[in-house]
């Protein structure tokens, strides 16, 4: 037997599995390898990952503008018209209230800015009779990322930004449009 005894404890000297307190101890490569397995799942996760938030936010959007949508055509249902234009960002329109209470209009929007209610509004040279903005204000910028805002339109509109219900207005602000 190949084995020495240290402090009352007894240590192989040949496989180096045991330190000299006796317990057990993992050498330097044993631990890079775990490293480096560790390093490789991560790898391969993170884009997963990402691209798993990347769709909840477009589906986010695509929830709420839907939400909207139906909020403000019921309005208009019931009143024969529009509501007025809103001044602010994230401001209910009058009268939205009752339709507006339990949603996400006042929160800051998975793409950042606010949603803003638009009548008569002027957008890249087109007029619109009603639409609903996501328009950013001062830090809170509204994204850029054009897959982002392609993987939106794409959920609830044609998939091109340049055409349909769902554009790029003033500013490249994302604009979704009830009525022409």
């Amino acid at each position: 037997m190949n084995a020495a005894r240290v402090n009352g404890h007894t240590a192989r000297r040949s496989r180096g599995r045991f330190s000299r307190s006796g317990r057990a101890a993992f050498s330097l490569v044993e631990l890079s390898v775990a490293i480096l397995i560790i390093s490789i799942v991560a790898a391969l996760a993170v884009p997963h990952w990402k691209k798993a938030q990347f769709n909840a936010r477009a589906a986010a959007v695509a929830n709420d503008l839907r939400v909207f949508a139906a909020a403000f055509q019921s309005y208009a249902q019931e009143r024969g018209d529009w509501p007025a234009a809103t001044l602010a960002p994230a401001e209910i329109p009058a009268g939205m209230e009752n339709f507006l209470a339990t949603t996400s209009w006042q929160r800051i929007t998975p793409f950042g800015g606010h949603y803003t209610w638009a009548r008569d509004t002027l957008q890249q040279g087109e007029r619109y009779q009603a639409a609903l903005i996501i328009q950013s204000v001062g830090e809170n910028r509204v994204t850029s990322d054009r897959q982002l805002l392609l993987e939106l339109d794409q959920r609830i509109d044609d998939g091109n930004l340049d055409t349909g219900n769902f554009r790029l207005g003033f500013r490249n602000q994302p604009v979704f449009v009830l009525e022409h």
